[in-house]
């Protein structure tokens, strides 16, 4: 819509919509606002106000009704406490210009209006020439005034962190709060606040980050590129002193921020403690320098050396593999900071620091993945060279919250393995370090409605993926292209060339391979998926989503797979992506299983170390101490100031991520959407008129809608097409753009109704590029799901409809578009009959200011009543069946006797060990556990002592309705502990049958 036009239809609100009742605000709000204002401090007794706007007046004449525009300029008004108001006539309008004065302190706290004084008619069409548009209205001091902060969030510290984020962002000050519309300010050269205004389309750019640079060739700068770091076995002292010189870059930043604590005043002790986090990470990095440095850590030395050697392989191939000519890999300073920060606590099983989880929090696309995955080829291939053939079996753990994030996630860590075999076997690069060491593998754990739970289940997959029309929708095995040279491994459509397949029958086993001739790996690929084989031979990593290690109450077998009853050593390290995610009642859920798989990994005397990543977190040490019963150190450590820390700060150029927002009024959601998507999905077209853009078409070519709802989703699911594309024509004629064209088989729902099998299909089709066929998606209705990991490069526009629930969820959903090169443009459209949208659109600068300040604490509560109600039982039979020998088999729930003397020790042993981790993650809640523990044991001899009196057999887990069993899962009926398959089904399902009035019916039953 042009400046001379008002869209009046448009503005008629629907009736029917029914939002969130609670969240509203009074119904008076869904009409038209009457006013607008700003509130702000000042300790001036006069202000001057600027007021620019227009108003529309009928053309006359034959045709559909117009209007023309009659702009208004109020320039100087001057309000004070004793003349607080002024009144205007704009156009043939009544207006109001005022103030209302509140003494706060030595300043004022004043909030200065523009209200419309005519009356309504009560007709739309003849209120459109009353009404006031493009309104925009400024305020400045006088006298020598200035503006002060408008302090709303700092009015007191809730805890230390609270504190320390208040003084991290100091700087960063909100000094107006708008009603109806958005504050904005404008600050002077030196930081002082000289005007500030309302803003009805508020945008505020969120600058990039970039890593801290050392100049070359200097020592501290060349201990990052890994081709020198791979030396370090054959060249340690050259190698070690550039490391010396990285850490003491590091020790002169820290030396710096500690010199400042002093200057803080009254909060000295906040900053001094923000320092000692960096003072504490210098430390642990100079304790690994010293350990690496140790003549008798050669194998030490020999292990980071190869580590650094498959990370540089596997680096420089994947950008070769994508077409590319690849530059020397070299880490990014926080990396290679990780690497030394967490290294001693990691090689060593006896380290004070073992049982501190070291936490990545680094921003979306930083490179926390590759960070973690090289200090686990450390780890592997020190396992390998210090303890021989029993360091192969698995050795890590790396846990993701949700099956697609782990399937993406396994393309990433399966290439690192690849490089890793180039080094061992013989007939390819055969480096001597690598001698007689056993294969690397890497295996995917996950549903089986996913991946095959059985050799039986994968011939059968395999059997449907040759008889497919399109192989790549019945693909099973969830590989779809090489993780070494990225070719795909299966054909588009089907084929009678068996070699086009990269997965094969080799006698009952499943083998994956490239199906490229001139790919390393055209044999076999070091890659399993199926569980069955899992369990015969547990891979050196695994992938697994948190959920399925609620099989290892099924399946005692799983057990091997934690290096129970094998010859290996049991993994030592723990990698659990996307820490954030585990709250709320799944991380309640994960917590009570967390607790048992740290005691299954310490069945043979170690302790596993445990590393976690995230982009937003807040309350970390509650957090991890109700997951895990452990510390948690965050890394990298911040600074004094903002977001900046030694390693990392935005970007001087102010570039990165345009943030827009839209809060209609009096519109409904319906509405809006299609208003506000039109126009975002011309963008392309808009920029190919542009002579002076270099920006391709593809950058802003697919829409991502994002929602907080399926519900909501579901609404816009019905206009994208219809109503959108009847809006993108008659505003290509007007503005005389090329029409774009919503394309109905080109809009794709990305959303947990998906099956698991149609994700990966979409993935797929969200990578075609505009530029390159006319395949690319043009609009992804997207849920939730979209901010846990998605990562597709060519991303870069979304609209946002409504403000979600967290800040965490906001950062991550809108991190997921403009991670490519070219920067993202995130428009939300709040909605303004929600008290919350309301206040995020009329904050919206300072929100985003200090976007990170604004994330809100987690909660897991693992060991409340509800969650040992529903997950204890569980965790006693994992113990039982995995850590006492008799008590195993699926049929041995009937010996179990707690009069036997050796079994009943063992199990007191099992309980009061369980109880102590209880005791550390949440005191309080320990005797409670312990009480219910005893009550689920007693309960269990009381049925194995029945069972064995009667000659009935007692399982752990029915095969058949009759069979008597200790356990029930959901749906199933009679006598029985309820446990849940996935950690997610918490709750049974109720099924629900919609009746007509007066219709007759039997009455539902319980599904328990």
């Amino acid at each position: 819509m042009d400046a001379n036009e008002v869209d009046v239809d448009a503005a008629v609100a629907s009736n029917g919509e029914v939002e969130e009742v609670s969240a509203g605000i009074p119904i008076a709000e869904d009409w038209k606002p009457s006013s607008v204002a700003i509130s702000f401090v000042t300790d001036s007794s006069t202000i001057r106000c600027d007021l620019t706007g227009a108003t529309y007046v009928v053309v006359g004449g034959d045709g559909p009704p117009r209007w023309r525009r009659v702009p208004f300029h109020f320039e100087g008004l001057e309000l004070s406490r004793e003349e607080p108001h002024s009144q205007a006539v704009a156009g043939d309008i009544p207006i109001q210009i005022g103030s209302r004065w509140r003494v706060l302190g030595d300043a004022y706290l004043v909030t200065v209006h523009v209200r419309v004084l005519a009356t309504s008619a009560g007709d739309v069409r003849l209120d459109a020439i009353n009404m006031l548009y493009q309104v925009a209205l400024s305020v400045t001091p006088q006298e020598n005034g200035s503006f002060l902060e408008y302090d709303t969030t700092k009015a007191f510290d809730l805890d230390e962190e609270s504190a320390e984020l208040r003084l991290r962002y100091r700087n960063r000050q909100v000094y107006a709060v708008g009603h109806g519309m958005a504050a904005d300010w404008d600050l002077t050269d030196v930081g002082r606040c000289a005007q500030v205004r309302l803003d009805p389309v508020p945008s505020f750019v969120i600058p990039a980050v970039e890593t801290t640079s050392f100049e070359e060739p200097s020592v501290e700068a060349r201990a990052l590129m890994l081709s020198h770091l791979e030396r370090l076995d054959s060249s340690p002292d050259e190698v070690l002193a550039s490391m010396d010189a990285f850490v003491e870059a590091f020790g002169g930043w820290v030396t710096t921020e500690s010199a400042r604590v002093s200057s803080f005043g009254s909060d000295v002790s906040i900053a001094g403690r923000i320092v000692a986090r960096s003072e504490v990470a210098l430390s642990r990095m100079r304790e690994s320098t010293a350990l690496l440095r140790q003549p008798e850590q050669s194998k030490l030395r020999s292990a980071f050396a190869l580590a650094m050697s498959a990370m540089r392989l596997q680096m420089h191939q994947t950008v070769a593999s994508r077409g590319d000519d690849p530059p020397e890999p070299r880490w990014r300073p926080f990396q290679l900071g990780f690497l030394l920060v967490s290294l001693t606590s990691v090689v060593d099983e006896t380290h004070a620091e073992r049982e501190l989880v070291d936490l990545i929090w680094f921003p979306t696309g930083g490179g926390k993945t590759e960070a973690y995955l090289a200090l686990a080829a450390i780890e592997i291939f020190r396992r390998r060279i210090v303890d021989g053939p029993a360091g192969g079996g698995t050795a890590v753990l790396t846990r993701y919250t949700l099956r697609l994030l782990t399937a993406q996630q396994f393309q990433r860590a399966a290439s690192l393995v690849c490089a890793m075999e180039m080094l061992r076997r013989p007939d390819r690069i055969g480096d001597a370090r690598t001698k007689g060491m056993a294969p690397f593998t890497i295996g995917l754990w996950v549903g089986n409605e996913v991946t095959p739970g059985t050799r039986r289940d994968a011939k059968a997959a395999l059997e449907r993926l040759h008889k497919a029309a399109r192989p790549e929708e019945a693909n099973q095995f969830q590989i779809e292209s090489c993780p070494w040279c990225g070719t795909e491994l299966l054909p588009r459509m089907r084929s009678s060339k068996l070699s086009e397949y990269g997965v094969r029958l080799v006698g009952h086993d499943v083998v994956i391979h490239c199906t490229s001739n001139s790919c390393e790996f055209r044999d076999e690929l070091p890659v399993a998926v199926v569980d069955e084989e899992l369990y015969e031979n547990p891979p050196t990593i695994l992938l697994a989503t948190v959920d399925k290690f609620a099989r290892l109450q099924f399946r005692p077998e799983a057990g091997r797979l934690l290096g129970l009853n094998t010859a290996f050593s049991q993994p030592s390290m723990i990698i659990q992506d996307e820490l954030h995610l585990l709250s709320g009642p799944l991380g309640t859920t994960v917590a009570v299983f967390d607790t048992v798989i740290q005691m299954l990994l310490a069945a043979g005397g170690q302790t596993p170390k445990i590393i976690a990543s995230t982009a937003t977190i807040r309350a970390s040490h509650e957090q991890v101490q109700g997951l895990y019963g452990r510390d948690v150190a965050l890394y990298p450590p911040s600074g004094l100031d903002d977001d900046r820390t030694f390693f990392s700060r935005p970007v001087s150029s102010g570039e990165g991520r345009l943030y827009l927002g839209l809060m209609p009024q009096a519109l409904s959601q319906m509405s809006a959407t299609v208003s506000a998507a039109s126009p975002l999905l011309e963008i392309p077209f808009v920029l190919e008129q542009d002579p002076d853009s270099v920006t391709a078409r593809d950058a802003y070519w697919t829409s991502v809608m994002y929602h907080n709802s399926l519900r909501e989703l579901g609404r816009t699911g019905t206009l994208v097409v219809d109503d959108v594309n009847g809006r993108l024509e008659p505003r290509a004629d007007r503005l005389g753009y090329k029409l774009r064209t919503v394309r109905a088989e080109k809009v794709l729902e990305l959303t947990s109704r998906r099956g698991p099998e149609e994700l990966p299909k979409v993935l797929r089709e969200l990578r075609h590029s505009a530029d390159d066929s006319d395949q690319a998606v043009d609009i992804v209705l997207s849920s939730n799901m979209l901010s846990v990991g998605i990562d597709i490069p060519r991303l870069a526009l979304m609209l946002m409809v409504g403000q979600p629930k967290t800040t965490s969820e906001y950062i991550q959903a809108t991190s997921r578009v403009g991670r490519g090169k070219i920067p993202g443009i995130v428009t939300t459209l709040f909605r303004s009959n929600r008290a919350r949208d309301r206040s995020h659109f009329e904050t919206f600068r300072g929100f985003h200011e200090a976007l990170y300040r604004s994330v809100e604490p987690t909660s897991v509560t693992p060991w409340s009543l509800a969650s040992r109600e529903r997950s204890l039982s569980g965790a006693l039979i994992i113990l039982a069946r995995h850590l006492v020998s008799d008590l195993s088999d699926n049929e041995a729930a009937v010996r179990f006797d707690l009069n036997n003397v050796a079994q009943s020790e063992s199990i007191n042993e099992l309980v009061e060990r369980f109880v102590g981790l209880v005791q550390r993650a949440e005191p309080i809640e320990s005797s409670d556990t312990q009480e219910r523990m005893r009550a689920l044991l007693t309960d269990w001899d009381r049925r194995a002592r029945n069972s064995r009196e009667s000659g009935e057999r007692l399982l752990y887990d029915r095969h058949d309705k009759d069979d008597v069993a200790l356990l029930k899962r959901f749906g199933q009926s009679g006598e029985g502990w309820l446990v849940a398959d996935s950690m997610r089904s918490v709750e049974p399902n109720v099924a629900v049958e919609v009746r007509e009035p007066f219709e007759e019916g039997s009455s539902g039953t319980d599904q328990a």
